[in-house]
């Protein structure tokens, strides 16, 4: 259940929403819907691939020198021939890179573009011309691309030994605990502003951090009855796709307890927002 409510944010960030509204037809987007419930619950059954490692492998990847990481690969050295197993090892490095060099660039452009020439530009270089300003933030790019590439590789050095599933979880776990409230709860209900948005982005990542933490010790409620409370939280610290659960209901919480005592967004925003569609084919 906590992988489900967890993973929940992550169907509906904008630039996957985007592709969906993209289509014309109800039909075309009904079709988009099945393929990517499809793909999803393969991409789920990797989850067996571990199983079945485990099942062959037994705890050999425990071992010293080893690493529950080299879990699938082992297992293809196990079961294949040595031709098919480099061929399959090679598919998935290939599907890493191509994935990675994307994420590289983008975190590049973040920084170049999003903070520098539409924040920090604006502000405080606004004697720029259109030229200058360009050739600044290809400068700045280039640069962050160096810089995030130093962070990437020091991370990956120092968290080698971390199984890569919590590592995954872990970044993106008080990602989707930040966009529970104002993501999820925002396409349900109407009712959500812009106070309890900004309240549930800030309060999802805040909670997830407490929670995966474990900053809060239970021994500070020791004959309360909130200490079983914070016991069975603290049991919950190591397991980061819990946490995302429980942090983005809690920011679901918040978002709509805010939302009710601020001010409604402007009903022509809302109603453009919500406004039934006929679907035609």
């Amino acid at each position: 259940m906590a992988v489900l409510l967890a993973h929940i944010p992550l169907g509906l960030l904008p630039h996957i929403g985007n592709k969906i509204w993209a289509l014309k037809t109800g039909r075309s987007r009904f079709t988009f819907l099945r393929f990517a419930s499809v793909f999803g619950v393969t991409l789920g059954m990797l989850g067996l691939g571990g199983a079945l490692a485990r099942a062959v492998l037994g705890g050999r990847l425990y071992e010293e020198g080893s690493n529950p990481n080299e879990a699938l690969p082992a297992l293809f050295i196990e079961l294949f021939p040595a031709w098919l197993a480099a061929l399959i090892g090679v598919g998935i490095l290939s599907a890493v890179m191509s994935t990675a060099d994307g994420l590289v660039v983008s975190s590049s452009q973040i920084v170049a573009n999003d903070l520098y020439r539409r924040t920090i530009a604006p502000r405080f270089h606004s004697h720029l011309s259109e030229e200058q300003l360009d050739r600044r933030v290809l400068f700045i790019s280039r640069w962050a691309t160096v810089g995030v590439m130093v962070i990437c590789v020091t991370m990956a050095w120092m968290l080698m030994d971390m199984n890569i599933a919590i590592l995954v979880w872990t970044g993106n776990g008080g990602m989707m605990a930040a966009f529970a409230g104002p993501l999820v709860l925002g396409a349900l209900w109407s009712g959500v502003t812009r106070a309890g948005a900004y309240t549930g982005l800030i309060v999802g990542l805040s909670s997830f951090l407490i929670l995966h933490t474990g900053v809060i010790d239970p021994a500070w409620f020791e004959g309360s009855f909130l200490h079983p409370v914070f016991s069975w939280l603290h049991g919950e610290a190591p397991n980061p796709t819990s946490c995302a659960a429980l942090a983005g209901l809690f920011a679901m919480g918040c978002t709509a307890a805010v939302s009710l005592a601020t001010k409604p967004l402007p009903e022509a925003h809302v109603g453009s927002l919500f406004r039934r569609v006929p679907a035609t084919d």
